[in-house]
């Protein structure tokens, strides 16, 4: 007996004997000897395999397929993807983070979205979106290293653990790549705005024994203003196409429970840079607000391998990425500061300042000589402070070094050891203190009048700069090995089994005025927390019948703050013709809760709200203006109020199951797929918004602050389980192509996924909510792409389309009109499909030089509007964008 076979005999019997308590690996893909046919890895499972097609449905994005339909970055790939619900974009620059993006697979959330490079799993970022979640950045690593993108559109936790609920994206690089390549692009909006630049380097060389690959990318965007898309409405706070839009009544006025005190007319109005509004002095925020920030960013990936041997290689990789994002939006609005006129005397507060002169007639320039007595404040928009505005720096760092090779000419292994870290700083300007806004209003003997303007020493000195610092790291261990386990009569049954050990840290904090909630019209959030864990798993694939496989997988996650859980798998492919497979999985889901919900503190925020009851109780219509009567337009149209979002040390870990099941035919022109999914989700983690609460006062009253008259003041949200989240769908896909001969080739391929139910329940107790009737979600979405390919020229014309859907205020507007007895028109609250086209061009003047051209967003489609949105930009940032078209030019040598 050779020693080879005695030791793949004696590796084999361990490893089975370990495999039965475990699941799973992650061998890197490697080259098949010359007599085997070449088994590579696909997202989904850690078993090589002959086929791309397995038992879960797994979409693959080549770099071609990218550039030829005219995406910039892999952001924009993968929104363009029919799975993808939703997107945290750069242009959501009023968040917690303006400079990062990422994406929702099947509505689970980009939390629930594993994203993994060359299979391993990445560090989060850590400023948490919306203060709460945390995610994965897709913004850091370059078009040109990536080779394609695997999207796993199941849940993949018995393979590789939580956040894997919605999907998997696996991000593929390049490997030896050879020579050198230089590539810019020089894109413009036809509206003006939002150009760009990018400017990539790839080095690579080769020895006989290894390779080292490096890619380098820089990207300049420019900012993109409110103000430059003023052919979609966006220019201006009232625009035609919303019956809710309505300049903001924060320009510079005086409110209270009595009367008398000073109003500005339309003339000083216009003087103080403010607008009349026909009855009072208005302001108009889109006028100062970006739609896109102004952002650099910098990347460089190094791969490299080195064989030390002719079964073993040391192979690793270096990335490095900075970058820089500008936002801007509209001066503060306040309201602040108590005045309470007493007789003759006049006191202004906040909190624990105060200060009472004793002649109104004089104080505060005479703003309240004559007012009766009662409660005031100025409504003020401080434009002096000019834009508030915020600069994110990020760096993020990650470092992988391992060895990978076979054993006994059968199993393939490997062992790494990977670090990542990400840096976020962001400070920002046009903000003011507390107290130096009650210094100045108080100053001197008489004070100041805020209704006039201040000077540029007083902004100086009540001028603050707010800064906040985070960081996260991520440290992985892990080996695994795979192979043959034994042979069956249909063939040899195949394992792979591994196991992986991880520490994640993140902290992030702001300034300490900040924390303090001495800064006016700001919160911040801060949280420091860290958790490790570790992981066993295991695969089996066994051939029952020539026609027939039954997969198997188990993983066993042991968290430092939630315990132990096992998440098993089963899968079967079934394929009665070569060119047929039919396929089902079901696998349960274990996700441990984000850690900023579990250790980060009350995350401090402002929202403008409908304070739905006190609206009604004074006879109002949420939603409508009232110019003529304040107390009314605020709660009915624009109350500004406190909000916070806190931590849950008491939280459950989520827990689930996700299905498919479906088929695909794979002929010699013709392939298609059809898949239906589900999952499910039990103890899901949330809070509920500002405005949902507000909306939905009845149910959660208990998370409202009002005051004496019953108007909210505050509204806190704090981290829970929630009953269960559900999810069923279906994807269909289809490719064709034609052989025209003389006139080269055409490619016509077509992705659609439908979402056929999406429900959730708060509570028990609570009824069961529809999201589709409920609103803001699109039910399909679904892209066709042509492609025309002769000698050296290629053309590619694709459509995206995302589907009617429900606005979303449309369940309160439905269930008004149902309480009122009115007929309800359900058209008339659906914010319409949208199809979008992109165009590009490419000719290969030689081996070595290639120019590409297209144009993105053909026909110039702007966000569709929403008809219940009561608040600009009146569109669902998360689904369009205001880019407008776009065109751009890209050369390409190779040396």
């Amino acid at each position: 007996m050779q020693p080879n076979s005695i030791l793949a005999k004696a590796v084999r019997f361990a490893l089975i004997g370990g495999a039965a308590t475990a699941a799973l690996s992650a061998p890197a893909v490697y080259a098949a000897d010359e007599d085997k046919v070449e088994r590579i890895e696909v997202t989904g499972s850690r078993i090589k395999r002959t086929d791309m097609e397995t038992a879960t449905p797994v979409t693959v994005m080549s770099a071609d397929d990218m550039a030829k339909q005219g995406f910039t970055n892999i952001q924009d790939a993968l929104e363009s993807l029919t799975s993808t619900t939703g997107a945290m974009t750069t242009q959501s620059v009023h968040g917690f983070t303006p400079a990062a993006s990422s994406i929702s697979l099947r509505g689970a959330g980009a939390n629930r979205t594993l994203t993994l490079i060359n299979g391993k799993r990445l560090n989060q970022y850590p400023k948490p979106a919306g203060g709460t979640d945390n995610f994965v950045d897709t913004a850091n690593l370059p078009m040109e290293a990536v080779q394609r993108i695997e999207i796993l559109q199941s849940g993949g936790s018995a393979i590789y653990g939580a956040d894997a609920v919605g999907g998997v994206i696996n991000i593929i690089l390049k490997k030896d790549f050879e020579g050198v390549a230089l590539k810019y692009r020089h894109g413009d909006t036809t509206n003006g705005g939002g150009a760009s630049d990018r400017i990539s380097l790839s080095l690579g060389a080769s020895s006989d024994r290894g390779n080292v690959s490096t890619f380098i990318e820089f990207t300049d965007n420019e900012q993109l203003k409110a103000t430059d898309r003023e052919n979609f409405g966006l220019h201006t706070d009232k625009v035609p196409h919303s019956d809710f839009s309505s300049y903001s009544s924060y320009g510079a006025r005086i409110v209270g429970t009595g009367t008398g005190a000073r109003q500005l007319t339309a003339e000083e109005c216009a003087a103080g840079g403010y607008l009349w509004t026909g009855s009072l002095c208005g302001f108009d925020r889109s006028e100062w607000r970006d739609l896109q920030p102004e952002s650099t960013r910098f990347i460089s990936s190094t791969n490299f391998n080195y064989e030390l041997s002719d079964d073993i290689s040391f192979v690793g990789r270096l990335d490095f990425a900075e970058a820089k994002s500008t936002t801007n939006i509209e001066p503060m609005a306040i309201n602040d500061y108590d005045i309470k006129v007493d007789g003759n005397s006049l006191t202004v507060s906040n909190g624990d300042l105060s200060k009472t002169f004793k002649d109104k007639t004089t104080a505060l320039g005479g703003d309240f000589a004559n007012a009766t007595d009662g409660d005031y404040n100025y409504l003020r928009r401080l434009h002096e402070f000019s834009n508030r505005a915020g600069e994110t720096k990020t760096r993020n760092y990650f470092f992988t070094a391992g060895l990978e090779g076979t054993l006994a000419d059968e199993y393939n292994w490997d062992a790494s050891l990977n670090y990542g870290r990400t840096n976020v700083d962001v400070f920002r300007s046009g903000y003011a203190t507390v107290g130096g806004m009650f210094d100045y209003i108080t100053a001197g003997e008489n004070g100041n009048s805020l209704l006039k303007n201040m000077t540029a020493d007083d902004v100086e000195q009540a001028s603050y700069s707010p800064f906040e610092q985070a960081q996260s790291t991520q440290k992985n261990v892990q080996a695994n090995i795979s192979g043959t386990a034994f042979e069956m009569s249909a063939g040899d049954a195949m394992f792979a089994f591994g196991a992986e050990y991880t520490e994640q840290d993140y902290q992030t904090d702001t300034d300490s005025e900040s924390k303090k909630g001495n800064i006016l019209t700001t919160g911040g959030s801060s949280g420091a927390g860290e958790r490790s864990y570790w992981a066993t798993y295991a695969e089996l694939s066994l051939p029952v019948l020539d026609v027939l496989t039954v997969n198997a997988a188990v993983r066993y996650d042991d968290y430092s703050d939630f315990g132990g859980n096992v998440s098993p798998q089963i899968s079967v492919e079934y394929r009665p013709l070569n060119e047929l497979l039919v396929r089902g999985s079901v696998s349960s889901v274990f996700r441990a809760p984000d850690m900023h919900r579990v250790y980060g503190d009350a995350t401090k925020g402002f929202s403008t709200v409908i304070d739905f009851k006190q609206c009604q109780a004074l006879g109002g219509t949420p939603g409508q203006a009232y110019p003529g009567n304040e107390a009314l337009n605020a709660v009915c149209k624009e109350l500004h109020i406190d909000s916070t979002t806190g931590s849950n040390k008491d939280l459950e870990a989520e827990t689930g199951y996700t299905a498919n099941i479906g088929a695909v035919w794979g002929g010699d022109s013709l392939n298609a797929s059809f898949d239906l999914w589900e999952w499910k989700l039990d103890d899901m983690v949330s809070d509920i918004s500002a405005s949902k609460a507000a909306r939905e006062y009845e149910q959660y009253e208990n998370m409202i602050t009002r005051d004496a008259s019953g108007t909210i003041t505050h509204i806190d949200a704090v981290a829970q389980n929630l009953a269960f989240q559900k999810v069923r769908g279906i994807d269909l896909s289809a490719g064709y192509n034609w052989d025209l001969n003389n006139l080269g080739e055409l490619k016509l391929n077509f992705n659609g996924t439908y979402i056929l139910l999406s429900e959730g329940q708060i509570s028990p107790t609570d009824p069961v909510e529809d999201d589709i009737d409920n609103g803001d979600l699109p039910q399909y979405r679904a892209n066709l792409v042509l492609g025309w390919f002769i000698e050296d020229f290629e053309a590619t014309l694709g459509a995206y389309h995302t589907a009617r859907m429900h606005g979303m205020q449309y369940k309160t507007f439905k269930q008004s009109a149902i309480d009122k007895g009115e007929a309800f028109d359900e058209s008339a609250h659906e914010v319409a499909s949208q199809t979008k086209w992109n165009l590009t061009a490419g000719y290969n003047i030689t081996d070595a030089i290639k120019v590409k051209a297209g144009v993105v967003n053909l026909f110039d489609a702007g966000p569709n509007f929403d008809p219940t949105a009561t608040s600009w930009p009146h569109y669902n940032r998360s689904v369009y964008n205001a880019n407008g078209r776009e065109w751009f030019l890209e050369g390409e040598v190779k040396f």
